[in-house]
C-alpha cells in the first residue's frame, strides 16, 4: 500500500519550477514604458530567463540594477511567464540602519533621487491626523528675508541721533551683513535645503 502511494506521488508530482533565485544581468524598458523586462541568470544552474519586473504598485517604483540578487516566480511553472517579485539586500546595499529597529524606511538607491508626488495634496502627519499647515517655500522665504535685510543695509539714513540723521550703527550693520552671508547667501550654510524640495502648487 505504501509503495503504491509513493508511486502515485511520483506520477503526479509537479516537477516544474515555481520560484527561483538569480542575478540580474540586464534591463530593458519597453518603448511605451509599460513593461520593464530583466534578464536573470538563475542559480545555481546559471540558466538565463527573461522576466517582467513586478512592482508593489505602479506609483511605487524602484528599478533594480545589474548584479542584484532577486527572487523569480514562474506563473503555473511556465518558464515563459517569469516575474521578478523581490530583491535581496546585499553587502553593498544592506538593510537600512533605521529599519533594523523595526521603523519604516523609504530610501532611494545610492546616487538616485527620491520623488513623492500627488496632483492633489501631499500630507505628512501622524496617523489619522489631517495635515493642514502648509510647508514654507525655502526660496521664497530666502528672497523675502534678503529683501528685508537689504532694505536696512541700503538705507542711507535709518537712525536719528542727537546730532541728527545717522547711518546704521557699524556693529549692527556688520551683524546683519554676516547674517545675510551665512543664512541667505552661502549655499553651504543658508536656510534652504540642498536635498529637500517642494513646489507652490495651484490654489
Amino acid at each position: 500500500m505504501r509503495g503504491d502511494l509513493e508511486a502515485l506521488r511520483e506520477i503526479f508530482k509537479d516537477a516544474r519550477q515555481h520560484v527561483g533565485v538569480g542575478v540580474i544581468k540586464q534591463l530593458g524598458l519597453a518603448q511605451d514604458f509599460n513593461t520593464l523586462r530583466v534578464q536573470v541568470q538563475l542559480l545555481p544552474e546559471l540558466r538565463e530567463v527573461i522576466c517582467e519586473m513586478s512592482f508593489a504598485d505602479v506609483g511605487d517604483v524602484t528599478f533594480p540594477e545589474a548584479g542584484d540578487l532577486v527572487v523569480v516566480a514562474f506563473s503555473e511553472g511556465d518558464v515563459d511567464e517569469a516575474f521578478v517579485i523581490a530583491r535581496f539586500a546585499t553587502i553593498s546595499d544592506p538593510v537600512p540602519e533605521f529599519a533594523r529597529t523595526g521603523d519604516s524606511v523609504k530610501y532611494a538607491r545610492v546616487g538616485k533621487k527620491l520623488y513623492m508626488g500627488s496632483d492633489t495634496k501631499i500630507g505628512i502627519a501622524r496617523p489619522n491626523k489631517e495635515p493642514i499647515q502648509p510647508l514654507v517655500l525655502g526660496t521664497v522665504l530666502k528672497n523675502f528675508l534678503g529683501a528685508v535685510l537689504d532694505a536696512f543695509l541700503n538705507a542711507p539714513q535709518v537712525v536719528i541721533t542727537p546730532m541728527g540723521p545717522g547711518f546704521l550703527d557699524p556693529s549692527v550693520r556688520a551683524a546683519l551683513v554676516a547674517a545675510k552671508n551665512t543664512y541667505l547667501t552661502d549655499a553651504s550654510t543658508n536656510i534652504v535645503s540642498q536635498i529637500g524640495f517642494t513646489e507652490r502648487g495651484t490654489e
